[in-house]
This record gives structure tokens, C-alpha cells and sequence, in this order.
């Protein structure tokens, strides 16, 4: 047992369903108890949720609570992870840094690539973006692509911090035929469903099935044929049986970092097939537990083989399995610990 624990703050909201917010949920169950507490967030308005972090219950009205719940955990903790950089004023960082705590946040896409959706976009300007993270002492890319490409005047660590996967939430089942393609994820134009839709018209026999919600979701509905299955957004358990009947992950988009759903899929034995825009072969072996592709025509092309290729997807399938036991929650944590040991 550790006398003195380290107080880890995790800039979050533990009970609702978001992708930062859900790494924060994995990150205050998987740190080790004997040497970090922690401490986060909760919104009144979500179901409550199982976390052994001490939470800050943001109450109504949501604006004032959370300045208080922020300035709460800034003022008790040693450590503080911001991973939210358009929700957390620059003043939260000053003051973080103004009272001697040990600062970090994590980058989850090319932060410089302005053809798309980029952080130099939405600060509204590099000079902007280097002012808000100058005060960030220690910022850790998801994956190598994202470091190496970080060439827009913010300083990234050399080392990577992959986020994990709650492998114990999802069963593995080796897939043997072809019967339903999956996409999860926002419905809107950078996620580039149409595809998904156009695709689904290329085979009728084929079932497609979306799930997420989003401001495009009237529209696709309206334009999809008659084997696209729409669901609303799920909750993880609910996802984890929806996954049991899926076989195939196809994610269109050509603007991400590393898709958390990769990672979900892949516990069941869902391979995905995943464009190469985004450093993809940094986790997926294409043909051996995925797919990487150049275009739509490729695309097309990988699922006229798992048709036709007697055991290619069973091949796939357990390949995805077994890369997913690589970014088990419980084996990501260890690096996740040293690093918070080794701030600066």
C-alpha cells in the first residue's frame, strides 16, 4: 500500500456517453487504487454511473456548476487531464499550471491538416491553436501518425498513449459468412456515410445496418435502400449485442485518429475495412485482421472476396480479435501510469 496517493483530477464527465468521456470512465476504473485516487466529473442530468472516482455532481444551472466542479478538482489534485480542448477554457490550463500542478492531455487526430477537419479549423487559426496548448506542458498523441504529423507549432511527445478497449464488455465469435455490415458512429458529413449507403446499393443481398444518430440522419434515411437497418445510438452494453450479429465494420471516413469502435469491433471478431488516410497500418495487417483501402472501387473489391473466399473472413475475424488483446484497458494502463509518473 502507498501511504501518500497520487490525486489524479480527469477533466470529464464519467456518466455521459461521449468518447472522452468513456477513456476517462476506463482510465478512473483500470489506474491502480494503492497508488492513484481520482477524481472527475458528473452531470445531474445522465444516469448515475459505477466508478470507484470521487465525483464533482454538476448541478442546474449546468454553466456555473461546472466551473465549480472544475475549479474543485484543480485545486485538489496533483495531476490534472484535460482531454477536451474546445470544452476547457485557457484559464483552467493557467491556473493549473499558476498552482504547480502536473499538466497533460491527449491528441486524437491530425491537429494540422486543414483539407479536413482539423484543430486549426476550430481554434479559427494556428496562432490560436499554439496559444491555447503552449500551456499544456505534456501533450501525447493516440497514435504515431498523429505525432509525426503534428507539424503545425505544437510540441507533441515522442511517446504514444493508445487508448484501450473494455475487452471483458465484448464476446469474441470467430465470423464465418458474410451477412451483416456494420457502420457506428456520428451521422454527419465528415463521417462520409453516404458511402456506407452507396455501398449497401452495390449489394442488395447484403444487410447494412448504421448506427449513431447525428443532424444528417433524416436525410440518409430518406436516400437509403430498402437493406439499410438505422438504429439509434446505443449504450455500450447495448452495442456489445448488436455487435454478436454483425460481421463486418466499414467506417467511409477519411478524417479520424484511431476509431474507438476499431477496437470494440475487433473484441467481437469484427474486422473492419478502413481507408489509409489516417495511419491505419500502425494497428491494422491488411488481409490478416483488417482491411486498409485506397478507394471506393477497393472497397467493393474486399467484399466480393469475403463472399467468395471460403475462410478469408474467419481469418480476418480472429486476426482482429487477437489485435484487440493488444489495447486491452487492463495491458494500456501500465504505460498510462508511467507516463502520469514521468510528467514534467
Amino acid at each position: 500500500m502507498h501511504k501518500n496517493k497520487t490525486k489524479i483530477f480527469l477533466g470529464a464527465f464519467l456518466n455521459v456517453i461521449n468518447a472522452q468521456n468513456i477513456n476517462c470512465l476506463s482510465l478512473a476504473k483500470h489506474l491502480d487504487q494503492d497508488r492513484f485516487s481520482v477524481y472527475a466529473l458528473s452531470l445531474y442530468s445522465a444516469p448515475n454511473v459505477k466508478t470507484k472516482a470521487r465525483l464533482f455532481n454538476c448541478f442546474y444551472p449546468f454553466r456555473l456548476s461546472s466551473f465549480f466542479g472544475f475549479i474543485w478538482g484543480i485545486l485538489i489534485c496533483d495531476i490534472i487531464y484535460f482531454p477536451k480542448h474546445h470544452s476547457t477554457p485557457k484559464w483552467m490550463l493557467i491556473l493549473s499550471n499558476i498552482l504547480g500542478r502536473k499538466l497533460f492531455t491527449t491528441i486524437e487526430n491530425n491537429m494540422c491538416d486543414i483539407d479536413k477537419i482539423s484543430m486549426i479549423n476550430t481554434f479559427g487559426g494556428r496562432k490560436n491553436l499554439f496559444n491555447y496548448f503552449k500551456h499544456v506542458p505534456n501533450i501525447f498523441g493516440i497514435t504515431k501518425f498523429i505525432i509525426s504529423n503534428a507539424k503545425c507549432g505544437v510540441k507533441l511527445e515522442d511517446q504514444v498513449l493508445y487508448l484501450g478497449v473494455e475487452l471483458d464488455l465484448f464476446k469474441y465469435i470467430n465470423r464465418h459468412n458474410l451477412i451483416n455490415v456494420v457502420f457506428v458512429g456520428s451521422l454527419k458529413e465528415r463521417k462520409r456515410v453516404r458511402e456506407f449507403l452507396k455501398l449497401a446499393n452495390e449489394f442488395p443481398k447484403i444487410k447494412f445496418n448504421v448506427i449513431g444518430d447525428g443532424i444528417d440522419s433524416e436525410l440518409l434515411k430518406f436516400n437509403a435502400s430498402s437493406n439499410v437497418i438505422f438504429f439509434d445510438h446505443l449504450e455500450q452494453d447495448e452495442l456489445s449485442f448488436k455487435f454478436s450479429k454483425m460481421d463486418l465494420l466499414f467506417l467511409p471516413s477519411k478524417s479520424e485518429g484511431f476509431p474507438k469502435v476499431i477496437l470494440e469491433a475487433a473484441a467481437s471478431g469484427i474486422p473492419s475495412i478502413v481507408y489509409n488516410d489516417y495511419g491505419a497500418q500502425e494497428w491494422l495487417c491488411d488481409n490478416k485482421n483488417g482491411f486498409i483501402v485506397d478507394n471506393f472501387v477497393d472497397v467493393v473489391d474486399v467484399i466480393n472476396r469475403l463472399l467468395n473466399e471460403d475462410k478469408l473472413l474467419s481469418l480476418v475475424s480472429n486476426g482482429a480479435y487477437n489485435m484487440s488483446l493488444d489495447f486491452d484497458w487492463k495491458k494500456q494502463i501500465k504505460i498510462w501510469e508511467k507516463v502520469i509518473e514521468n510528467l514534467k
